[in-house]
């Protein structure tokens, strides 16, 4: 059989979990095209049949020599008695040698027109013993053209009907050659009428009786219906004993025609062609759209389940918690003012100050919710997602979710073989996973959140500002104003307009003397330049949450992202499946259309 046709049927029984066919399994007595011309540039013949049919006696009818013996009790043919030419003895040699060590005896012959024809008396297929029909078996697959050997007692047995099905499913009916011996026990008037001289037979093989022309008849209809084939096959009616009578002389002459290597090539043409509508009758009875749709309904099942049980109450509903946590919303508005203020000379001092303050107040007002301003993230997953507030954690939620649907469905179990999800550990490790698909998530809100105020802080209108309001006012307060003041008092009022005080009091309006003191009026600058960034970056922070919120039942929402992220993560099993039964099914298509 061609590798693709293997493949297929290999792919078709790890999907669907059916076994091979029973003719394409290692003992199966079906032919295989890859064996026949391997050892040599010979083809074989093999006579089967069962125990007391006459087979070695047709071999010695067929050669015309006694080569093999005749037997009508005991074992029978136990060895593979093969007749070749001598030039095919080393090649068949290794074939046997391989398939049937020390189960084999080669008779040579020299007759040069059939070099490369391979005569085999195989032992019985209804053998008591074993390993005779191991035997036969193992050379059945190397046999192009078998002769189908019964008597007119075991033609109509059920037994060697159903081998020869398994047989003729990997090679041509057209490659068999039937014969139905002893007929002459039916003819026994005709019988004694040729005994005693009266010659009867004709070449054309018509030199039977009406009752044997309807045995043959009968097991050829017996033939066409177990090979399903279109017209019955022809069956030579012999007797083994008699090798000049009945239509044993017209069968001794096609067997002693050599086959050219054109006919041997259509022969094997003609066998691959069976094997490929046997795998598609195997593969038909697999039903593939069927399995594909009732795998379709078991995805959406899944889909609907997991859903219900754990994305909507677990992780949505954990995402807009952690979303709304005023803790949340704290450490992000600290994270944003830390990396603002750092821009901002003299800030980020009074920002140490401040936030310090403000933990240690938080502590003190908020002692349950002081160490989850520590933990930060990781911990706000810890408290919505694995252990939440209704007490059904996400490892438990996820065990028995898959645990319900390993129960419901059998084929679920052979799914997820390699990821049993309904058990504690996996469920645990699964759990993990989406414990770290959330906390990345969540920062990269906080990141997106940081490099909105990052980007601002390289503007350089920003930067000149930022300067001017910070280290401007430390220039100008405690050392440029007195100067000018100095400078302005002493200067004459010249002009007629001009108002000899003018410049002195507005230099004296901006001096230090409206404040408290020099250490106050910074504190109290600082402080109120402070206020009004983190005032800021909270509206901006605000403001860039709320946008997210609104898009809560669209594509963008983080929470449904994850939830769908890791749906999609624990369905794989299913979705391979799938993948993998589509893609059978189309390669089954193609296979039958291929010629």
């Amino acid at each position: 059989m061609s590798l693709a046709i293997d493949q297929l049927v290999e792919d078709a029984c790890k999907i669907t979990g059916a076994p091979p066919p029973d003719w394409m399994a290692e003992t199966a007595p079906a032919f295989t095209s890859d064996t026949s011309a391997d050892a040599g540039d010979f083809y074989l013949i093999g006579i089967i049949g069962g125990k007391d049919i006459g087979k070695s006696a047709l071999v010695n009818a067929i050669v015309g020599n006694k080569i093999t013996l005749e037997t009508s009790h005991g074992p029978g043919t136990e060895t593979v008695i093969a007749y070749c030419h001598a030039i095919q003895v080393s090649s068949l040699k290794q074939l046997l040698e391989r398939e049937v060590p020390g189960r084999y005896t080669i008779i040579e012959h020299r007759i040069d027109i059939l070099t490369r024809q391979v005569l085999l008396d195989l032992p019985d297929i209804d053998s008591h013993w074993a390993e005779h029909f191991t035997v036969t078996q193992k050379m059945l697959r190397h046999t192009l053209y078998p002769i189908w050997m019964q008597s007119i007692e075991k033609y109509a047995d059920r037994a060697p009907q159903e081998l020869l099905k398994k047989v003729a499913a990997g090679n041509s009916p057209q490659n068999f050659i039937f014969c139905l011996n002893k007929v002459d026990q039916v003819d026994l008037a005709e019988r004694v009428a040729r005994n005693n001289g009266i010659n009867t037979a004709k070449p054309d093989g018509n030199a039977v009786s009406p009752a044997i022309a309807e045995l043959t008849e009968d097991y050829a209809a017996r033939l066409k219906r177990v090979l399903e084939m279109e017209t019955a096959p022809k069956v030579f009616a012999i007797s083994a004993i008699f090798a000049d009578q009945y239509e044993l002389p017209a069968l001794k002459k096609l067997l002693t025609q050599q086959k050219t290597a054109i006919v041997v090539r259509e022969s094997l043409e003609n066998a691959l062609a069976r094997q490929k509508r046997s795998v598609q009758r195997w593969l038909a009875a697999q039903d593939l759209p069927a399995r594909t749709q009732q795998l379709d309904r078991l995805a959406d099942h899944c889909r609907e389940v997991i859903s219900d049980r754990i994305v909507e109450p677990l992780l949505e509903d954990s995402f807009r918690r952690i979303r709304s946590d005023p803790m949340y919303r704290q450490s992000m508005l600290d994270d944003c003012l830390s990396r603002r203020v750092h821009h901002w000379p003299m800030i980020g001092i009074f920002h140490s100050i401040y936030s310090t303050i403000g933990t240690l107040f938080r502590k003190a007002t908020r002692s349950v919710a002081a160490p989850l301003m520590q933990r930060d993230v990781d911990a706000l997953v810890d408290q919505y997602l694995m252990e939440p507030p209704h007490g059904r954690s996400l490892c438990n939620a996820i065990q028995t979710t898959f645990a319900l649907l390993q129960q419901s469905n059998p084929k679920f179990s052979l799914l997820y073989h390699q990821k049993r999800l309904w058990e504690p550990m996996i469920a645990s490790e699964a759990s993990v996973e989406l414990r770290s698909q959330m906390i990345s998530v969540l920062n990269q809100q906080r990141n997106r959140a940081r490099a909105q105020f990052e980007d601002q802080q390289s503007n350089s209108i920003c930067k000149t500002i930022r300067i001017f309001l910070t280290i401007g006012a430390l220039i100008w307060f405690p050392f440029l104003q007195p100067l000018l003041k100095s400078v302005f008092a002493h200067v004459p009022a010249t002009g007629t307009t001009a108002q000899p005080g003018f410049f002195a009091t507005i230099i004296d309006v901006l001096s230090m003397s409206y404040l408290l003191g020099m250490l106050n009026f910074f504190l109290i600058y600082f402080s109120v330049l402070w206020l009004i960034i983190r005032w800021d970056t909270e509206r901006r922070l605000d403001r860039q949450i709320q946008n997210t919120t609104q898009l809560a039942n669209s594509e963008s929402n983080m929470g449904q992202n994850v939830a769908t992220q890791w749906l999609h993560g624990v369905l794989s099993p299913i979705r391979n499946a799938q993948g993998e039964l589509k893609s059978l099914e189309s390669r089954a298509a193609m296979l039958n259309v291929l010629p």
